[in-house]
C-alpha cells in the first residue's frame, strides 16, 4: 500500500491500487505543468492567443493545458523550451537540471 500522506485529499483508510495512484499522480502532474506554462506565459507578458499562435496550436487547446485538462505533446515541450528558453525538465518538474559536481 502506498503512503497516503502524499494524497491528503483521499480519505484515511482508503486503499487504492497502484494503477489508480499512478492515474492520480498523472492528473496532479498535468495541473502542475499547466500552472508552470501559465506562469511562464504571464511572466513574459504574453496572451494565451499569442503563445498558442507561436506554438501552432489552438487557443482553446492551450487554455486546457493551463487548466491541467490536456497533456502536452513532446513537440510542444520543445516549442515551450524554444520560446521561453527554459529546460523541458523545468516545465515538467519546476526544477532546473543540476549536474553533479566532481571534487
Amino acid at each position: 500500500m502506498e503512503n497516503m500522506e502524499n494524497y491528503p485529499f483521499i480519505r484515511a483508510g482508503t486503499t487504492l491500487s497502484a494503477k489508480a495512484l499512478a492515474l492520480i499522480d498523472a492528473i496532479l502532474l498535468s495541473f502542475e505543468i499547466g500552472d508552470r506554462v501559465k506562469e511562464l506565459r504571464e511572466a513574459n507578458g504574453m496572451s494565451v492567443k499569442a503563445l498558442a499562435k507561436q506554438m501552432s496550436i489552438r487557443t482553446a487547446h492551450l487554455e486546457m493545458v493551463e487548466r491541467g485538462a490536456r497533456e502536452i505533446t513532446a513537440y510542444n515541450y520543445l516549442r515551450l523550451h524554444e520560446i521561453f528558453g527554459v529546460s523541458i525538465q523545468y516545465i515538467v518538474t519546476g526544477k532546473e537540471f543540476e549536474a553533479e559536481q566532481s571534487d
